[in-house]
């Protein structure tokens, strides 16, 4: 298992990637239509987008909003070649040690309450960037460009075991954020789905 405190370069990866039964027949991505999905017997990490969560009901609000979420975005190996390396940059919150100082502060707080994303993630997102900026400046010049992976198909949780990173659901010591970085084929780049300059994928910076 990796030791996330030991400082580590980049990791590299190799991305398990997990299409949609509706793309692998020839279909097009609509998960609320979908029978496998509300049958829960899709295994693609694209359908988690539209999985219900507490206070949303269909799942993330950006599913079907952006050309870079669900179902609209292409998959990992679409964009990406394959035969270079790909890499992670993740960054790991000590969510553990939040939710002991919150308790301190606030000893009649839920756990719900105690582990609320309003309190952390703003930090988590920030010190991420700026693992993302070192890879970037370290490696940009190459041709790398960065996306959170999910979205493109990638079992994260599966892949990340492979290198000796178990996640945890619910994350009750660190809760990471991930990003893949990888060479795009010719001809392509993430940056040619930038038409809304919200997308999720490429808004790092």
């Amino acid at each position: 298992m990796v030791d996330i405190k030991e400082k580590i370069d980049y990791i590299k990866v190799e991305p398990i990637i997990i299409l949609p039964a509706c793309l692998k027949y020839g279909g097009k991505q609509n998960c609320f239509k979908c029978n496998s999905f509300e049958t829960n017997k899709c295994k693609s990490p694209r359908s988690l987008c539209a999985k219900e969560y507490h206070g949303h009901k269909k799942g993330c609000p950006n599913y079907g909003k952006y050309d870079l979420c669900p179902p609209n975005a292409p998959m990992f190996d679409e964009i990406f070649d394959m035969t270079k390396d790909i890499y992670l940059i993740y960054y790991a919150y000590d969510i553990k040690s939040h939710m002991e100082k919150m308790k301190s502060k606030h000893p009649d707080w839920s756990d719900r309450q105690l582990r609320n994303v309003l309190y952390w993630q703003g930090t988590a997102k920030k010190l991420h960037r700026a693992e993302i900026k070192k890879f970037l400046d370290k490696y940009g010049h190459l041709g790398y460009e960065v996306a959170t992976p999910e979205a493109l198909g990638v079992d994260v949780t599966k892949t990340l075991e492979k290198v000796g990173i178990i996640l945890e659901w619910l994350p009750m010591n660190y809760s990471y954020r991930i990003a893949f970085a990888g060479i795009p084929k010719e001809g392509k780049s993430l940056k040619d789905y930038e038409r809304n300059k919200n997308n999720k994928l490429t808004n790092f910076n």
